[in-house]
This record gives C-alpha cells, structure tokens and sequence, in this order.
C-alpha cells in the first residue's frame, strides 16, 4: 500500500512537467491518482478563500467586507465539476477517448502550479511596493501558462487529440457549459417560482379560512 502511494505521488510529480508521458501512464496504465486530484481541487479552493483575503492591499482590489468563504469555495469546487463534466460530454460525441475520472484528474494535476506560485505571490504580495507589484503579477502570469500548457497536454493525451482537434473540443466545452448554467439557472428561477405562488395560494386559503 505504502509503495503504491509512492509511486502514485511520483507520477502525480512526473505529469507536471512531462504531461504528455505523465498523462500517459496515468491514462493507459492506471498511474493517476483520485485522491491526489481532490486534495489538489480543495487546496486550490482553499487558495482562492486565502487569495481574496490575504492579497496585500497593493494588489488586493476585492471588497473584504464582502468575503463570504463558503461562496468562494464552492464556486471554485462547481467549476471544477461543470468543466469536467462539460468536457466529457463534448468528447463522449467527438470520439474522445478520456473517461469522466481520466479528465478531471488531468485537471486537478494542472492546478498544482497554480497552488504553489500563487500561495508564494499571495505571501510576498504583503511585503512589496506598488513598484515591484508587476513582478509577482508576471509571476502569476507563467503559473497560469504552466496550468494551461498541461491542462491541454493532458487532455489530449487522455482524448488522444491531435492539439487543433483538443483545442475545438475546449470552445464546445465552454459553449456546453454556459447552457448548463443558463439550463440550472432557468430551472431554479422555475422552482422559485412555482415554490412562491404555493406559498401565496397557502396563505390565500389560510386568510379564507
């Protein structure tokens, strides 16, 4: 067991700076690993509450009075979900090759730079000047480019894409996404509704009576 865990760690390392390879072996000799992706997915939820908050105020623009951590948190967590889920519906019709849990582990692993360099850049955000602010912004900056640079090596590797084919499946994925969200976002404004008038026509009889 202790050995396994190892050597799911080791690939977890491998895949972040050779994603191709890496995200091979996770794909097609089950390397990757479920558990590392989610602590990956919560850390990062957790940085985005420590990010709003904790940003020196140089680069800090966020209303902190505002914060509600639950909110952010599990924004990020639906996020997360609503693109892997996007995605897989996408590539299910166009003959790609990941499974639900092969793309949401390739985007998990992505966040590892993210988490790293942006913790370190919220850190030393409360100990700059406004002159050195760009710098940690360029920093942030290639975290981002890292994240991204593995996001599509490891989709598509998983999907076995060519990167144009990969790059047409993420514009669907997105236009997938946004109808979900208009179709959640209809059928709890629908909910709201209908739950309203119950109430009315509740209270309408109970004055009648």
């Amino acid at each position: 067991m202790k050995d396994q865990i190892k050597e799911k760690v080791k690939f977890f390392k491998y895949a972040i700076f050779h994603p191709f390879d890496g995200f091979y072996e996770i794909r097609f000799r089950n390397k990757g690993s479920l558990g590392i992706a989610f602590l990956m997915m919560i850390l990062y939820g957790i940085l985005n509450c420590f990010a709003y908050q904790y940003t020196g105020f140089i680069m800090n623009e966020n209303p902190i009075h505002e914060m509600n951590s639950v909110t952010i948190f599990v924004s990020t967590i639906v996020l997360i979900g609503l693109f892997t889920v996007s995605n897989w519906t996408i590539t299910t019709l166009f003959n790609g090759k990941g499974k639900l849990k092969d793309i949401f582990t390739v985007i998990c692993y992505a966040l590892l730079p993210v988490i790293v360099i942006n913790t370190a850049t919220v850190i030393l955000s409360n100990f700059i000047i406004e002159e050195e602010a760009m710098i940690l912004q360029a920093v942030q900056g290639i975290a981002g480019v890292w994240f991204v640079f593995i996001l599509l090596a490891g989709l598509c590797t998983v999907h076995e894409y060519t990167f144009f084919d990969n790059l047409g499946a993420l514009v669907a994925t997105f236009i997938s996404a946004a109808i979900i969200i208009f179709i959640g976002v209809l059928f709890f404004t629908m909910i709201e509704q209908m739950l309203s008038f119950a109430i009315s026509l509740v209270e309408e009889m109970i004055r009648r009576l």
